[in-house]
């Protein structure tokens, strides 16, 4: 099937007809399927420098680091709940991003070299129990198989039925991530070679000792506001990443089974971008501080593929949230209301 021209089944048209305005073009995505083979030489040649690492960036991971920790330091000393939940977002964000830099060393970005980045990746990965040697395993089938029956992370592999896999996208939205912690390991077990098996044995004993070491020789509470607290919004913070990049996505067509929400660059630079999502699939060896420099370079690509590039995480939650109260069509995409009438008939 060319899901780049797939339109709603007949039993469905009615419902979302008068959803058209928010939600996938009901007759179909009609952009032209574009490839990277496409683009001219001064093009690639651009696209081509900007894999070059500036490991002076790998310093972001103590810049996050520091930022939790202030953040714990401040909401012990805390004793306002408005404060402190203020301190669980900014460290629980910090959080999450370090889960991000542990994906970037999955793609060796900190070094190029595969032992190093393992190693930071542990780093980055240990204070939100991500398996960065299981990830490592099952990361390159996602980005190989993207979108299709052997994606490891395409959830629309679950269902076919839109009331099903509604209930599916809102159970990803409360609770994906911690499933995914569980998965990851689990998956790269029955996957991976004995040498990687025993590497995820171990990083997963070496995490579980300093885990349960911290909650025997620091104070309960401490534990509690330090690090449970904000885990659990660095959770929340994953959870709606992993929607907006990949959910309600086009497969076979690389310029929309991903989608890229661009926001204000302060709130890009502490997510270490990976907002610039599509921008990542199209290179996955471009490292995360040039993503926003080839997202300009695809601008016009992207509006000739009918790409899904949002404007804002609030202006995709607003489609998300139609979507689902009007049901979910496997194999369609969101596409954001200022390329509509680009992309629809």
């Amino acid at each position: 099937m060319d899901y780049n021209q797939i339109a709603l089944p007949r039993e469905y048209h009615d419902s979302f007809q008068a959803a058209s305005d928010i939600y996938f073009c009901p007759d179909g995505n009609l952009s032209r399927k574009i490839t990277r083979n496409e683009f001219s030489q001064q093009k690639k040649q651009a696209i081509h420098g900007l894999h070059v690492l500036d490991k002076r960036w790998n310093f972001v991971i103590l810049l996050h680091y520091a930022v939790w920790l202030t953040a714990v330091t401040l909401s012990i000393r805390s004793h306002w709940l408005l404060i402190d939940l203020f301190l669980y977002a900014v460290g629980g964000l910090s959080l999450s991003t370090l889960s991000v830099l542990a994906h970037e060393s999955s793609h060796n970005l900190f070094t190029r070299k595969p032992a190093v980045d393992q190693l930071l990746g542990f780093f980055c990965g240990l204070p939100v129990l991500f398996s960065v040697a299981g990830y490592r395993v099952v990361h390159p089938l996602h980005h190989k198989f993207l979108h299709s029956e052997q994606d490891p992370d395409d959830i629309e592999n679950i269902s076919a039925n839109p009331s099903l896999l509604r209930f599916v996208y809102i159970s990803v939205f409360v609770a994906g991530v911690y499933l995914y912690l569980i998965m990851v390991p689990l998956n790269a077990l029955r996957k991976g070679t004995r040498e990687e098996r025993v590497k995820v044995v171990a990083e997963w004993l070496a995490m579980a000792i300093i885990v349960g070491a911290s909650w025997m020789l620091v104070p309960h509470r401490l534990m509690l506001k330090g690090w449970l607290y904000p885990l659990l919004v660095a959770g929340q913070f994953a959870n709606l990443r992993g929607i907006a990049e990949h959910g309600l996505t086009t497969g076979q067509n690389e310029f929309t089974d991903t989608r890229t929400v661009t926001t204000h660059p302060a709130l890009a630079f502490m997510m270490c971008n990976i907002n610039y999502h599509l921008e990542h699939h199209l290179y996955p060896g471009i490292p995360w501080y040039n993503l926003p420099k080839l997202h300009v370079l695809l601008h016009n690509d992207y509006m000739e593929a009918g790409s899904s590039v949002y404007r804002s995480y609030t202006v995709f939650l607003g489609d998300v949230a139609k979507a689902l109260v009007h049901g979910v069509v496997p194999g369609s995409r969101l596409i954001p209301s200022h390329i509509r009438e680009v992309v629809c008939l």
